[in-house]
């Protein structure tokens, strides 16, 4: 969060989305929109009448909801899962359907939340997590506008609220930080397998600890650079833990992989972001893409996540001198594109001049990314 209330304060916002591999996930623009009567979201039709925010979102492309994403007030919102042991429904809301519905109804991170609780109260959580199983789970968010940030807890339909001062992180487990959530689990018990051998709580503290040491030096780059972090120095995907920031799916024990990884950065009149539109960003390149004062200006489908996918699946094998000269590519080439989106703000910000070329390099770019990334493969 920003220290001080200075048009040239930032407010940063960052996800992974970890997902089971194979589940395509693609980011889509809604534009601002008005809704009368009801919609359906993945299990369940819910009330809702007024306006539609404009909204970007990263969805698992089976689901109607998002696994995270942000409006054209910068609200901007992820998910993650806590594991209970409570007995779940087969219809009501997903956390991702929550997460939807309070980008699309939320002028302020206030605002959110208060969506959140209302869908809760009414409707409550049910309904499988997982396109190829039964898989039950609450869910913890964070919400973030340029003024303020909390964590909020849910289980089935109660709401925990918790303000973050300046730095936040989250991940599979309840807030450590919160009183609240010390009640939270004397009241609900933690599915205790599910959440030990997910490491939540170790990624939570070790995203926190890199926010900490570099706060005043937070960019998109050193965003980039967390999200892209691995527990080991000397890595390659099939010696990869749950204790990665950025995940890589193996054994029985290390289910999901990051399907999509984003950020997020919230000034007071403008927002822009950053998307992998692909999985492992560690080896795939954050893109721009804007949602004000212009309309999104750079989007991949399904297609581009599927082969982009294929490829990092050959290359989960590669010995760590081989991995780590992928990784050195990646970094090499997204710091291509840091310069090109620097140089477009110098000269251009404040108009949409410059951005049909700007978005055409950063393709040409992400192109021949891909193809060396395949050249990986066969080496």
């Amino acid at each position: 969060m920003p220290e001080n209330n200075e048009e040239k304060d930032v407010a940063y916002f960052g996800k992974n989305s970890d997902r089971e591999p194979g589940e395509i996930q693609v980011v889509e623009y809604y534009p601002h929109d008005e809704r009368k009567g009801s919609i359906r979201a993945t299990y369940t039709e819910v009330e809702y009448n007024g306006d539609v925010n404009a909204v970007v979102i990263s969805r698992p492309i089976w689901m109607w909801g998002a696994e995270m994403g942000f409006n054209e007030f910068g609200v901007a919102i992820g998910n993650e899962a806590i594991f209970t042991k409570r007995k779940f429904g087969r219809t009501g809301l997903l956390g991702m359907d929550l997460l939807r519905l309070a980008l699309e109804q939320g002028k302020t991170a206030k605002d959110a939340i208060e969506s959140i609780r209302d869908y809760l109260e009414r409707y409550g959580q049910g309904g499988s997590n997982s396109h190829t199983r039964n898989e039950y789970y609450d869910n913890l968010f964070l919400i973030a506008d340029y003024e303020n940030a909390y964590t909020v807890e849910t289980i089935d339909r109660e709401i925990f609220i918790s303000k973050i001062d300046r730095l936040g992180s989250i991940s599979n487990y309840p807030v450590d930080s919160s009183d609240v959530s010390v009640q939270n689990r004397k009241a609900h018990k933690l599915n205790m397998i599910y959440t030990m051998f997910g490491h939540g709580k170790e990624r939570a503290s070790q995203t926190n600890k890199l926010l900490s040491d570099f706060s005043e030096k937070v960019n998109p780059e050193y965003m980039m650079k967390i999200l892209r972090s691995h527990r080991e120095n000397n890595f390659s995907p099939h010696r990869g833990t749950n204790f990665d920031i950025c995940m890589h799916a193996g054994r029985l024990t290390r289910r999901f992989q990051t399907a999509n990884s984003m950020i997020v950065e919230i000034r007071k009149k403008s927002v822009m972001a950053w998307s992998t539109f692909s999985p492992n960003p560690c080896i795939s390149l954050y893109k721009p893409l804007l949602i004000q004062p212009y309309q999104i200006g750079l989007s991949y489908d399904e297609k581009y996540w599927i082969k982009a996918e294929e490829i990092h699946r050959k290359l989960e094998f590669l010995n760590p001198a081989r991995y780590q000269k992928c990784m050195d590519l990646t970094n090499h080439r997204q710091e291509e594109i840091l310069n090109l989106v620097d140089l477009w703000k110098k000269n251009f910000q404040g108009n949409d001049r410059g951005l049909n070329e700007l978005f055409a390099k950063i393709r040409s770019i992400d192109e021949d990314h891909i193809s060396d990334l395949s050249r990986f493969c066969s080496i």
